[in-house]
Protein backbone atom coordinates (compact mmCIF):
# COMPACT_ATOMS: atom_id res chain seq x y z
CA UNK A 1 0.00 0.00 0.00
CA UNK A 2 2.67 2.58 0.94
CA UNK A 3 4.62 1.38 -2.31
CA UNK A 4 1.43 2.10 -4.47
CA UNK A 5 0.69 5.39 -3.19
CA UNK A 6 4.50 6.62 -3.69
CA UNK A 7 3.97 5.63 -7.46
CA UNK A 8 1.51 8.30 -7.84
CA UNK A 9 2.66 10.70 -10.75
CA UNK A 10 3.60 14.34 -9.08
CA UNK A 11 1.61 17.64 -9.65
CA UNK A 12 3.40 18.69 -12.85
CA UNK A 13 1.03 21.69 -13.15
CA UNK A 14 2.05 22.60 -9.92
CA UNK A 15 -1.84 22.35 -8.51
CA UNK A 16 -1.98 21.54 -4.98
CA UNK A 17 -3.13 18.15 -3.93
CA UNK A 18 -7.11 17.95 -3.31
CA UNK A 19 -6.43 18.28 0.68
CA UNK A 20 -3.97 21.45 -0.36
CA UNK A 21 -6.56 22.74 -2.16
CA UNK A 22 -9.52 22.85 0.03
CA UNK A 23 -7.27 24.20 2.81
CA UNK A 24 -6.37 27.34 0.08
CA UNK A 25 -10.04 27.71 -0.71
CA UNK A 26 -10.63 27.95 3.34
CA UNK A 27 -7.80 30.73 3.29
CA UNK A 28 -9.29 32.97 0.02
CA UNK A 29 -12.83 32.72 2.00
CA UNK A 30 -11.09 33.54 5.28
CA UNK A 31 -9.24 36.98 3.68
CA UNK A 32 -12.29 37.67 1.73
CA UNK A 33 -14.19 37.66 5.07
CA UNK A 34 -11.97 40.12 6.58
CA UNK A 35 -11.47 42.46 3.31
CA UNK A 36 -16.08 42.83 3.29
CA UNK A 37 -15.48 43.60 7.43
CA UNK A 38 -13.07 45.69 6.55
CA UNK A 39 -14.59 47.91 4.00
CA UNK A 40 -17.33 49.20 5.94
CA UNK A 41 -15.03 51.18 8.65
CA UNK A 42 -13.74 53.21 6.11
CA UNK A 43 -16.72 54.15 4.69
CA UNK A 44 -18.19 56.28 7.42
CA UNK A 45 -15.15 58.09 7.51
CA UNK A 46 -16.00 59.62 3.82
CA UNK A 47 -19.71 59.45 2.78
CA UNK A 48 -20.96 59.56 6.53
CA UNK A 49 -19.27 61.98 8.59
CA UNK A 50 -21.58 62.13 11.04
CA UNK A 51 -22.26 58.34 11.90
CA UNK A 52 -24.03 57.53 15.00
CA UNK A 53 -21.98 55.41 18.03
CA UNK A 54 -22.82 52.18 18.94
CA UNK A 55 -25.09 53.35 21.71
CA UNK A 56 -27.39 55.31 19.64
CA UNK A 57 -26.13 58.91 20.86
CA UNK A 58 -24.33 61.03 18.19
CA UNK A 59 -20.46 61.14 18.10
CA UNK A 60 -18.68 64.40 19.70
CA UNK A 61 -17.09 65.06 16.41
CA UNK A 62 -20.12 64.89 14.34
CA UNK A 63 -20.46 68.40 15.38
CA UNK A 64 -18.02 69.77 12.98
CA UNK A 65 -19.43 68.26 9.86
CA UNK A 66 -22.69 68.98 10.35
CA UNK A 67 -21.61 72.92 10.62
CA UNK A 68 -19.77 72.56 7.65
CA UNK A 69 -22.81 71.87 5.46
CA UNK A 70 -24.53 75.64 5.75
CA UNK A 71 -22.24 77.03 3.08
CA UNK A 72 -23.83 75.03 0.50
CA UNK A 73 -27.09 76.67 1.14
CA UNK A 74 -25.88 79.81 0.15
CA UNK A 75 -24.80 79.09 -3.65
CA UNK A 76 -22.85 82.17 -4.10
CA UNK A 77 -22.35 81.22 -7.86
CA UNK A 78 -25.88 81.19 -9.42
CA UNK A 79 -26.85 84.00 -7.71
CA UNK A 80 -24.42 85.67 -10.93
CA UNK A 81 -26.76 84.99 -13.91
CA UNK A 82 -29.43 87.79 -12.11
CA UNK A 83 -26.56 90.23 -12.18
CA UNK A 84 -25.48 89.97 -15.69
CA UNK A 85 -29.18 90.25 -16.68
CA UNK A 86 -30.09 93.47 -15.05
CA UNK A 87 -26.34 94.59 -15.76
CA UNK A 88 -28.21 94.28 -19.56
CA UNK A 89 -31.28 96.06 -18.41
CA UNK A 90 -29.78 98.79 -16.84
CA UNK A 91 -27.81 99.95 -20.10
CA UNK A 92 -30.80 98.98 -21.76
CA UNK A 93 -33.07 101.69 -19.61
CA UNK A 94 -30.00 103.87 -19.98
CA UNK A 95 -30.42 104.08 -23.52
CA UNK A 96 -34.30 104.37 -23.34
CA UNK A 97 -34.43 107.26 -20.66
CA UNK A 98 -35.86 110.33 -21.95
CA UNK A 99 -33.13 113.34 -21.55
CA UNK A 100 -34.60 116.21 -20.05
CA UNK A 101 -33.12 119.62 -20.95
CA UNK A 102 -32.63 122.18 -17.65
CA UNK A 103 -34.05 125.16 -17.74
CA UNK A 104 -32.60 128.47 -17.19
CA UNK A 105 -33.25 129.69 -14.11
CA UNK A 106 -33.45 132.95 -12.92
CA UNK A 107 -30.25 133.92 -10.85
CA UNK A 108 -27.05 136.00 -11.35
CA UNK A 109 -26.31 137.66 -13.95
CA UNK A 110 -23.38 135.84 -15.94
CA UNK A 111 -22.76 137.96 -19.04
CA UNK A 112 -20.56 140.26 -17.30
CA UNK A 113 -18.60 137.87 -16.28
CA UNK A 114 -18.13 136.35 -20.05
CA UNK A 115 -18.33 139.81 -21.95
CA UNK A 116 -14.27 140.10 -22.13
CA UNK A 117 -14.05 136.53 -23.57
CA UNK A 118 -16.62 137.19 -25.97
CA UNK A 119 -14.98 140.63 -26.54
CA UNK A 120 -12.14 138.44 -28.10
CA UNK A 121 -13.95 136.93 -31.02
CA UNK A 122 -12.56 137.78 -34.32
CA UNK A 123 -15.14 140.20 -35.80
CA UNK A 124 -14.98 138.26 -39.08
CA UNK A 125 -15.79 135.09 -37.36
CA UNK A 126 -19.14 136.66 -35.66
CA UNK A 127 -22.51 136.45 -37.30
CA UNK A 128 -26.23 137.26 -36.38
CA UNK A 129 -27.91 133.48 -34.90
CA UNK A 130 -28.70 131.37 -37.34
CA UNK A 131 -31.64 130.72 -35.73
CA UNK A 132 -34.38 132.22 -33.80
CA UNK A 133 -32.69 133.07 -30.41
CA UNK A 134 -35.06 130.88 -28.31
CA UNK A 135 -34.57 127.84 -30.60
CA UNK A 136 -31.05 128.36 -30.55
CA UNK A 137 -31.34 127.96 -26.84
CA UNK A 138 -33.38 125.46 -26.55
CA UNK A 139 -31.20 123.62 -28.86
CA UNK A 140 -28.62 124.09 -27.14
CA UNK A 141 -29.63 123.15 -23.00
CA UNK A 142 -30.94 119.92 -25.15
CA UNK A 143 -27.85 119.36 -26.09
CA UNK A 144 -26.07 119.91 -22.94
CA UNK A 145 -28.24 117.38 -21.55
CA UNK A 146 -27.29 114.78 -23.87
CA UNK A 147 -23.91 115.70 -23.55
CA UNK A 148 -24.00 115.67 -20.01
CA UNK A 149 -24.98 111.86 -19.97
CA UNK A 150 -22.41 110.86 -21.84
CA UNK A 151 -19.40 113.26 -21.10
CA UNK A 152 -16.60 110.46 -20.29
CA UNK A 153 -16.63 109.21 -23.51
CA UNK A 154 -17.01 113.02 -25.06
CA UNK A 155 -13.77 113.66 -22.98
CA UNK A 156 -11.50 111.08 -24.88
CA UNK A 157 -12.19 112.86 -28.37
CA UNK A 158 -11.21 116.41 -26.61
CA UNK A 159 -14.83 117.89 -25.76
CA UNK A 160 -13.48 118.48 -22.28
CA UNK A 161 -15.77 119.88 -18.91
CA UNK A 162 -14.89 123.37 -19.94
CA UNK A 163 -16.52 123.15 -23.42
CA UNK A 164 -19.55 121.23 -21.85
CA UNK A 165 -20.02 123.45 -19.48
CA UNK A 166 -20.00 126.41 -22.04
CA UNK A 167 -23.01 124.94 -23.33
CA UNK A 168 -25.27 125.88 -20.39
CA UNK A 169 -22.87 129.37 -19.42
CA UNK A 170 -23.65 130.74 -23.11
CA UNK A 171 -26.86 129.70 -23.61
CA UNK A 172 -27.48 131.88 -20.25
CA UNK A 173 -25.60 134.69 -21.92
CA UNK A 174 -27.04 134.74 -25.39
CA UNK A 175 -30.83 134.62 -23.13
CA UNK A 176 -29.31 137.98 -21.23
CA UNK A 177 -28.17 139.97 -24.25
CA UNK A 178 -31.14 139.04 -26.29
CA UNK A 179 -33.55 139.84 -23.35
CA UNK A 180 -31.13 143.51 -23.02
CA UNK A 181 -31.58 143.94 -27.28
CA UNK A 182 -35.89 143.70 -26.93
CA UNK A 183 -35.10 145.96 -24.25
CA UNK A 184 -33.38 148.74 -27.04
CA UNK A 185 -35.65 147.79 -29.33
CA UNK A 186 -38.81 148.24 -27.24
CA UNK A 187 -37.72 151.71 -26.96
CA UNK A 188 -37.38 152.40 -30.57
CA UNK A 189 -40.67 150.73 -31.82
CA UNK A 190 -44.14 152.09 -30.52
CA UNK A 191 -46.80 149.29 -28.79
CA UNK A 192 -48.40 148.87 -31.94
CA UNK A 193 -45.12 148.34 -34.02
CA UNK A 194 -44.35 145.67 -31.15
CA UNK A 195 -47.38 143.93 -31.82
CA UNK A 196 -47.22 143.57 -35.69
CA UNK A 197 -43.48 142.12 -35.18
CA UNK A 198 -45.19 139.49 -32.46
CA UNK A 199 -47.67 138.66 -34.55
CA UNK A 200 -45.53 138.68 -37.73
CA UNK A 201 -42.71 135.97 -36.19
CA UNK A 202 -45.90 133.71 -34.86
CA UNK A 203 -47.19 133.56 -38.84
CA UNK A 204 -43.79 133.25 -39.95
CA UNK A 205 -42.84 130.40 -37.82
CA UNK A 206 -46.66 128.45 -38.26
CA UNK A 207 -46.42 128.54 -41.74
CA UNK A 208 -42.89 127.39 -42.00
CA UNK A 209 -44.08 124.30 -39.50
CA UNK A 210 -47.76 123.88 -41.34
CA UNK A 211 -45.65 124.11 -44.62
CA UNK A 212 -42.99 121.17 -44.06
CA UNK A 213 -45.83 118.96 -42.54
CA UNK A 214 -48.38 119.10 -45.63
CA UNK A 215 -45.62 119.12 -48.46
CA UNK A 216 -42.82 117.10 -46.37
CA UNK A 217 -43.16 114.72 -49.91
CA UNK A 218 -42.78 117.28 -52.75
CA UNK A 219 -39.30 117.57 -52.82
CA UNK A 220 -39.22 120.73 -54.93
CA UNK A 221 -41.42 122.80 -52.32
CA UNK A 222 -38.71 121.66 -49.80
CA UNK A 223 -36.38 123.25 -51.78
CA UNK A 224 -38.17 126.34 -51.85
CA UNK A 225 -38.86 126.42 -48.04
CA UNK A 226 -35.31 125.51 -47.29
CA UNK A 227 -34.33 129.28 -49.08
CA UNK A 228 -36.64 130.91 -46.32
CA UNK A 229 -34.13 132.53 -43.73
CA UNK A 230 -34.71 133.10 -40.55
CA UNK A 231 -32.87 135.63 -39.38
CA UNK A 232 -33.74 138.51 -37.68
CA UNK A 233 -34.63 142.10 -38.49
CA UNK A 234 -37.31 143.69 -40.65
CA UNK A 235 -36.34 143.27 -43.61
CA UNK A 236 -35.73 139.71 -43.12
CA UNK A 237 -38.64 139.14 -41.61
CA UNK A 238 -40.89 140.59 -44.11
CA UNK A 239 -39.44 138.94 -46.81
CA UNK A 240 -39.69 135.56 -45.39
CA UNK A 241 -43.51 136.22 -44.83
CA UNK A 242 -43.73 137.55 -48.79
CA UNK A 243 -42.40 133.89 -49.88
CA UNK A 244 -44.52 131.99 -47.57
CA UNK A 245 -47.43 133.87 -48.69
CA UNK A 246 -46.44 132.86 -52.86
CA UNK A 247 -45.70 129.71 -50.87
CA UNK A 248 -49.31 129.27 -49.50
CA UNK A 249 -51.44 131.02 -52.69
CA UNK A 250 -49.40 127.84 -55.20
CA UNK A 251 -49.99 124.81 -52.19
CA UNK A 252 -53.67 126.05 -50.94
CA UNK A 253 -55.19 122.54 -50.82
CA UNK A 254 -52.29 120.76 -48.86
CA UNK A 255 -52.22 123.88 -46.12
CA UNK A 256 -56.32 123.50 -45.86
CA UNK A 257 -55.72 120.38 -44.51
CA UNK A 258 -54.35 121.62 -41.73
CA UNK A 259 -57.12 124.44 -40.89
CA UNK A 260 -54.00 127.15 -43.09
CA UNK A 261 -56.27 128.86 -46.17
CA UNK A 262 -55.72 131.44 -48.30
CA UNK A 263 -56.32 133.97 -45.76
CA UNK A 264 -52.95 132.88 -44.13
CA UNK A 265 -51.46 134.43 -47.27
CA UNK A 266 -53.36 137.38 -47.26
CA UNK A 267 -52.55 137.98 -43.77
CA UNK A 268 -48.55 137.56 -44.27
CA UNK A 269 -48.57 139.88 -46.82
CA UNK A 270 -50.40 142.53 -45.14
CA UNK A 271 -47.95 142.06 -42.91
CA UNK A 272 -45.30 142.38 -44.58
CA UNK A 273 -46.42 145.57 -45.89
CA UNK A 274 -46.87 147.19 -43.01
CA UNK A 275 -42.90 146.19 -41.70
CA UNK A 276 -41.28 148.01 -44.57
CA UNK A 277 -43.08 150.89 -44.18
CA UNK A 278 -41.09 152.06 -41.92
CA UNK A 279 -37.30 151.19 -42.62
CA UNK A 280 -34.69 150.01 -40.86
CA UNK A 281 -31.63 152.30 -40.72
CA UNK A 282 -29.67 150.10 -38.67
CA UNK A 283 -26.75 153.33 -39.02
CA UNK A 284 -29.20 155.74 -37.18
CA UNK A 285 -29.48 153.23 -34.29
CA UNK A 286 -28.00 154.32 -31.04
CA UNK A 287 -24.74 153.31 -30.32
CA UNK A 288 -25.88 151.45 -27.21
CA UNK A 289 -28.24 149.39 -29.43
CA UNK A 290 -25.32 148.49 -31.83
CA UNK A 291 -23.12 147.55 -28.61
CA UNK A 292 -26.13 145.46 -27.47
CA UNK A 293 -26.58 143.86 -30.57
CA UNK A 294 -22.99 142.66 -30.96
CA UNK A 295 -22.68 141.32 -27.84
CA UNK A 296 -25.79 139.25 -28.80
CA UNK A 297 -24.19 138.21 -31.82
CA UNK A 298 -21.22 137.14 -30.25
CA UNK A 299 -22.33 135.29 -27.37
CA UNK A 300 -24.57 133.54 -30.34
CA UNK A 301 -22.00 132.61 -32.52
CA UNK A 302 -19.78 131.05 -29.52
CA UNK A 303 -23.16 129.31 -28.13
CA UNK A 304 -22.75 127.33 -31.93
CA UNK A 305 -19.21 126.56 -32.47
CA UNK A 306 -19.98 124.51 -29.01
CA UNK A 307 -22.71 122.93 -30.24
CA UNK A 308 -21.54 121.90 -33.32
CA UNK A 309 -18.34 120.50 -31.45
CA UNK A 310 -20.91 118.66 -29.02
CA UNK A 311 -22.42 117.33 -32.45
CA UNK A 312 -19.70 116.29 -34.40
CA UNK A 313 -18.22 114.82 -31.04
CA UNK A 314 -21.29 112.39 -30.29
CA UNK A 315 -21.52 111.86 -33.95
CA UNK A 316 -17.93 109.97 -34.11
CA UNK A 317 -18.40 108.66 -30.18
CA UNK A 318 -21.63 106.99 -31.04
CA UNK A 319 -21.51 105.94 -35.11
CA UNK A 320 -21.91 102.45 -34.04
CA UNK A 321 -24.71 103.09 -31.94
CA UNK A 322 -27.28 105.21 -34.36
CA UNK A 323 -30.17 105.42 -31.14
CA UNK A 324 -27.78 107.27 -29.47
CA UNK A 325 -26.17 109.49 -32.08
CA UNK A 326 -29.67 111.04 -33.00
CA UNK A 327 -29.94 112.68 -29.64
CA UNK A 328 -26.65 114.67 -31.34
CA UNK A 329 -28.33 115.91 -34.11
CA UNK A 330 -30.50 119.07 -34.71
CA UNK A 331 -34.23 119.15 -33.81
CA UNK A 332 -34.84 122.61 -35.41
CA UNK A 333 -34.34 122.69 -39.19
CA UNK A 334 -32.55 125.72 -40.60
CA UNK A 335 -33.30 127.24 -44.05
CA UNK A 336 -30.09 127.81 -45.85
Amino acid sequence: MVKASSKKPPNRAGLAAPGSTSSALARFRELANTTKKSAPAKKPAVKKPTPPSKSGKPATEAKVPKAAKVPKAAKVPKAAKPSKVAGKAATAAEHTVPVVAPELMPGKSVLPRVSDMLSRVPSEHVSAPMLPVPHLISEALGLFAVAQRYADKLAKIGFSEAMLDGLQLYSRALHEAQAQLESQRGKLATLAEQKQIQQAVELRHQLVLAARLTLRKDRQAMESLDAISEGEGLTDLARDLLDLALLAETYPAQLSRVGLGMESAYKARELARKLTAKPEVTKSLPAEHRAVEELRNRAATVLHELMAEARLGGAYVFRKEPRIALLFTATHRRGR
